[in-house]
């Protein structure tokens, strides 16, 4: 690649990675425009910023990092549906190619009410990851257009990344 991209007749700079920024200071400003949101900003590897937030905050979080004009947070690659043992966690790995950054988003889900918001109609992505997240985990994400089983048949009995799952006959009828 020779730093272009080509459209029909013209030729256009490529854009990612444009604004020239460390990541102490795109973890500051994350802080700085997020702080009453995101907890624990840190930098975890040498391109990524990880937060936690309140499931409550998720979906506005997620729309104000999407627009922020610094910081584009635009694609979201994809969505973790974790069981820690005394509560599940939905992890959300967005990137900004006008940083060329990450920022990983985690959500606390308590096991009683595993339950968190959509974000498909901020990142269309999210659609089929937490679909995954569902049928593995059992993490039922609120409003979301489909939300059904998608790696597991339909009368699968359980969700079987969860740590207490115990199979059942049922999930195997031909065994």
């Amino acid at each position: 690649n020779d730093g272009f991209y080509y459209v029909i007749d013209s030729i256009v700079p490529l854009e990612v990675g444009s604004r020239k920024t460390t990541m102490d200071e795109i973890a500051a400003e994350v802080a700085r425009d997020f702080g009453g949101d995101l907890e624990d900003v840190r930098i975890q590897e040498p391109d990524t910023i990880v937060a936690r937030l309140a499931r409550e905050k998720l979906k506005d979080v997620a729309r104000r990092l999407k627009a922020h004009e610094g910081l584009a947070y635009e694609t979201l690659n994809w969505i973790a549906g974790l069981d820690l043992g005394s509560r599940f966690e939905s992890v959300y790995h967005v990137f900004s190619w006008r940083t060329n950054t990450w920022i990983e988003l985690h959500v606390p889900v308590p096991k009683a009410e595993p339950e968190v918001d959509t974000v498909t109609d901020v990142w269309p992505a999210a659609d089929w990851h937490e679909r995954e997240s569902w049928d593995m985990v059992g993490i039922r994400y609120a409003g979301h257009p489909d939300l059904r089983r998608i790696l597991l048949k339909d009368d699968f009995v359980g969700h079987p990344l969860r740590k207490d799952y115990v199979d059942l006959a049922e999930n195997h009828p031909h065994a």
